[in-house]
Formats: structure tokens, sequence, C-alpha cells
């Protein structure tokens, strides 16, 4: 067991090295950063604020890139794009893959996790072209509809897919662990339900899902493997569709958009983020949204990217079908939003915006993801490794 005086040499021996690598010239301490993985790169920023501000500012693998996810309206194919950089107008995107996978479930640290027409989970990297199979489940049923997310828990480095039933009331989370042989099930006391129109969110190391009844939101601890229920921050209605209320991620953590007003001519959202550590049950309204006479949508499940927000088209499946292009537009909060006393920032938008993507290949826009490029070996998964 630890003791008092163990944990003083510990704190004592990490003062030291960190003064040590402020003696390193500033270069030579990036190009050793550069030489970790992306994960160990995410971990390295908790050491400490010069940490982190070195490899904020300093590391390109740390600064996220927009990806929007298409899909063929074949439903047989997808593609995914990359936005490198939002100040460039005029679809300065460019494809980094295009498979015979018709789904995302989400991306961590620069991996893709994708869902087949054949149920079958699969990791890609797009930088270096490797895929991973997940086992599958032994409960393959095709009558349940099913919800997967896809996580990262920084404290053990582990990664976990997370799969929930759609079912009027559930008693057990279906849960993998990156590496292992198989699925584990994981019990609910109480059981929980869930709305598959206000998506499933994984972020800061727990899966998010708002309750049925839209009272509140599920709260799954990806590394306890545990359950909190966290009060909504405001009442919405049993309805949430037509965009009406949904979860988002907002920076690295989790955010609820609910809209206040959903009339043709002006549409009106709040965006609430959750706090971390001890403010954890805790929401803030950080976003205003207001837009006046264009036919855009916050952008799903990633709209908050850098002094951006994002936006995507209102067409529907029909018309893209028919050629109309799937378009994400870029914001620029420096030039439409409003710092506000209380720390909020109202966002008017009432022009079309930046069009930074528009994907023009009878392709329907299926969500916008924060990614990072990474070297990461998938083969150290692997089960026969």
């Amino acid at each position: 067991m630890a003791t008092a005086s163990s944990h003083v040499n510990s704190e004592a021996a990490a003062k030291v090295g960190e003064g040590a690598l402020r003696n390193l010239p500033t270069d030579a301490f990036v190009e050793i950063l550069l030489r970790l993985l992306l994960r160990s790169l995410w971990r390295c920023r908790f050491v400490s604020q010069y940490w982190r501000a070195v490899i904020d500012e300093r590391t390109p693998r740390s600064q996220p890139k927009a990806l929007v996810f298409c899909m063929a309206n074949d439903y047989q194919s997808s593609s995914t794009y990359v936005i490198d950089n939002l100040a460039l107008a005029d679809g300065r995107f460019r494809e980094i893959w295009r498979r015979r996978c018709p789904a995302m479930i989400g991306t961590c640290n620069g991996l893709l996790c994708l869902f087949d027409s054949s149920r079958n989970v699969t990791l890609m990297n797009p930088v270096t072209d490797e895929t991973l199979v997940i086992p599958r489940h032994p409960r393959q049923s095709t009558l349940t509809w099913k919800t997967y997310s896809f996580g990262f828990h920084l404290p053990t480095g582990l990664y976990k897919i997370v799969r929930l039933r759609y079912a009027c009331r559930f008693y057990v989370l279906e849960v993998y662990t990156l590496g292992d042989a198989s699925w584990h099930d994981v019990r609910v006391p109480g059981g929980s339900t869930y709305r598959i129109d206000a998506d499933v969110i994984s972020v800061d190391g727990s899966t998010f899902w708002l309750t049925h009844d839209a009272g509140q939101v599920a709260s799954f601890d990806l590394g306890h493997e545990s359950i909190t229920n966290v009060p909504l921050p405001v009442k919405v209605g049993p309805d949430c569709y037509y965009n009406r209320c949904h979860l988002t991620e907002v920076h690295g953590r989790l955010g609820l958009a609910v809209s206040t007003d959903q009339n043709p001519a002006l549409v009106k959202l709040e965006v609430w983020v959750l706090g971390e550590g001890r403010e954890r049950h805790k929401w803030s309204r950080k976003y205003r949204v207001q837009m006046e006479g264009v036919e855009q949508q916050l952008a799903r499940p990633h709209f908050a990217h850098g002094e951006y927000v994002l936006t995507t088209d209102t067409r529907t499946w029909e018309q893209h079908m028919h050629g109309e292009p799937a378009e994400v537009f870029g914001h620029r909060l420096l030039d439409k939003g409003t710092p506000l006393v209380s720390g909020e920032v109202f966002v008017r938008i009432r022009d079309p915006g930046t069009a930074v993507a528009g994907i023009t290949t009878n392709s329907c826009l299926r969500g916008t993801f924060a990614y990072v490029e990474t070297t990461e070996p998938l083969g150290c998964y692997r089960l026969d490794s």
C-alpha cells in the first residue's frame, strides 16, 4: 500500500522530471512528443499545464480536423472526407477513403469505427489503411434495433464499443473492450431507455444517451462500467424529432442542443454543456444560435470546431438522390458570434456561410466528427498477435 511519504516522493520526482524537460529546447521536446502514438500524446496532455500547452500549440496531430461521413443513396457504399482548413472556401476538402460500408459508429484518436450491412463492426485507420474486424456478438439478432457507440477511456487507455438495444426498457448493455476475445454484458439496475433519434455520444470517458421520456441523460462510465443519470438542464417535450433535441459533442465535452423555436423563417437553438471533474453533473449554457432565412441545421454530432460553428443543409434524401449536393457550411465566430457577459456565445446566422464541403456524388451526409490523423497500429489488438 502506498504511504504518504511515497506519495510525496512521487510528486517530487514528477516536478524534477518536468523541470528537466523545461530545460530542454522546446524544439527537442516537441521532437520527442512527435514520436509518441496519438493516444499516448493525449495522455501526456494531463501531466501539467506546460505539457498541455506545448502539445496543443506545437504538435499538429493534436489539432482535430472536421471529418464528414457520407452514405451513397444505394445504401451499398460510403465515403469519408476531411476538411483540412475551414478558412479556405469553395470545397477545400479531400476524400480519405471509400468503402462498401454503409454506417459510421464514431471516431476516436484517429480510428474509425464502422458497421456494415452484414452487421460486422470494423475499426480502420485511414492513414495506414489498416483494418481490424471486431468479434461478432453471440446474440446477433436481426429482429431488434441496436445502436453502437465507440469511446476511449483516458486513464486506462482502453477503447470500448457499447451496444444498446432499442426496446421499451433494456436491462443489459453489451460492451466490447478492444483486444478482448469476446463481448461482455453489463447489467443496468432498474433498466433504462433511450431515444434513438437523439443520438448516442461517447466523449470524455463515458457513453451518454437521452432517456425515452427526455427527462435525463444516462451516463455509462467506460472505466468503472457503471451507470448514473443526470437531470437535463431544461425541460424538453416528449418528442425529440425534427432536430428539436439531441446530444452533441462540444470541444471534448457532452452537449445538449435544444430548439426553442422551430418556425421555418427563424430557428433558435440553445446548446448546454456538461461540466467536468466536480462539475460533472452541472450544465452550463454555452451557445445561443439563431438562424434567420437559411435552410440549415447544426451539424451532428460535431458542430463546434475551433473558432467555427458547422452547419449542414436541410435537403431531403430524395433531393440528394437527384444530384443536389450534400453541403457543410462553416460560420466563423469572430464574424457572427457575440460573447455575452454570462460566458455564452450568441451566434446569428443570416447568410449561408462558407461552403467548406460540397459532396455531389449522389450521397447523403450522415454525420460530422472531430478527426485527428494517427499512425497508431491496430495489429497489437489482433487476437492472434
